[in-house]
């Protein structure tokens, strides 16, 4: 059985207005390729996703904000930042 998970922002958080994205992926025991489709309006993204699981078998959907990069130095700095508050959580 597949499911939607929607990611969740903090109040805090600066995702407001970003586009958002859906990764499709295999469960249930299916096996085959994920992918990702967007650029959506989230509450559009939210809604497609839970259509798309509710109607198929084996399916499963990952909904997430997309995030403006430019650069590889743009990327590793937001790994930087990740594994910092994992290492130093508030």
């Amino acid at each position: 059985m597949g499911g939607v998970m929607v990611y969740e922002p903090d109040d805090d958080s600066e995702v407001e207005g970003l586009p958002w994205a859906i990764t499709f992926e295999a469960s249930a025991g299916e096996e085959w390729a994920s992918f990702v489709c967007g650029p959506y309006e989230r509450d559009e993204a939210v809604a497609l996703a839970e259509e798309v699981v509710a109607e198929g078998r084996g399916v499963s959907a990952v909904v997430e904000p997309l995030l403006p990069v430019q650069s590889a130095m743009d990327v590793l700095s937001t790994i930087a930042e990740l594994r910092e508050d994992v290492e130093n959580p508030t």
